[in-house]
């Protein structure tokens, strides 16, 4: 399983002038800074210049909500403003770049983004944040079978997580709905995380590990926190011995491993 879900990142490894990891932020602003936060964390280093390039772009005014556009079509579309900023990270010499929004990986949005990438000639290679996930559920998870799934209501209508998982013969648990429209509250509510995540609201994180406890009640091994707002809330490695896999992070060490795999931190343990 893991070799699969390395393949889908690995690549060649990029020339030294084109060696910089890029984060499309904004989506939301305190996501982005948490996946450069992870980077530094993932990587191997004992001093300043030892820390890997990363370039950050966030204009959150200009990128609509992407649940909003998949579910309507007729929406604001958050792609050409998504372009320009890869655009702009393939200008300041990013090898790859990595998108903080696990809803923004529906194939709507990005197998249109790697269109126009391929399209306009970019040397920019974008990563998956699910084939990331998967890589990162077998190294903090080894063994584990079904795998709990809590992200946006977007990302579960389409499958996002099931279908990564599923392929790499996992099986994928996802809320019933009571918890999973506490979930997407916890994001999108007026005290959710996309309004307050620093520091978080006090209701936003009670009522993820009330979802995370159901999903571990039904049978979860792990749970995937598959929103890039989640980890700021909860930012634990684990809870009663079930490990989180925080897409954030798994993101972070799949853009480090595509650049400046030397660099990566081995994986740690759950009580690390």
């Amino acid at each position: 399983m893991l070799d699969a879900a390395l393949s889908a990142l690995n690549g060649a490894p990029p020339p030294q002038e084109r060696a910089a990891i890029g984060v499309l932020g904004g989506l939301g602003p305190y996501a982005g800074l948490d996946l450069v936060r992870a980077v530094f964390d993932e990587t191997e280093a004992s001093s300043d210049q030892d820390h890997l390039p990363v370039t950050l772009v966030s204009y959150p005014g200009r990128i609509p909500d992407r649940a909003t556009w998949i579910a309507d079509p007729s929406a604001p579309s958050p792609l050409p403003a998504m372009m320009d900023v890869l655009r702009k990270l393939d200008d300041a010499g990013c090898a790859v770049a990595g998108i903080p929004c696990n809803t923004a990986h529906a194939p709507a949005i990005y197998d249109r983004l790697q269109d126009g990438l391929l399209a306009d000639g970019r040397d920019l290679r974008l990563l998956h944040i699910v084939d990331a996930i998967v890589a990162a559920v077998a190294e903090r998870a080894p063994g584990a079978q079904m795998i709990g799934v809590l992200a946006t209501t977007s990302s579960v209508e389409n499958r996002l997580h099931q279908v990564g998982l599923e392929a790499a013969g996992l099986q994928a648990l996802v809320p019933d709905s009571t918890h999973q429209a506490a979930v997407q509250t916890t994001i999108y509510g007026p005290w959710g995380l996309k309004a307050q995540s620093a520091p978080p609201d006090d209701r936003s994180r009670q009522l993820l590990l009330d979802a995370a406890d159901h999903l571990v009640e039904r049978g979860a091994d792990a749970v995937i926190l598959g929103c890039t707002e989640l980890p700021l809330a909860v930012p634990e490695r684990e809870r009663g011995g079930v490990p989180f896999v925080n897409s954030t992070r798994a993101l972070a060490r799949a853009l480090i491993r595509a650049t400046h795999p030397g660099k990566l931190r081995f994986a740690r343990t759950l009580v690390a």
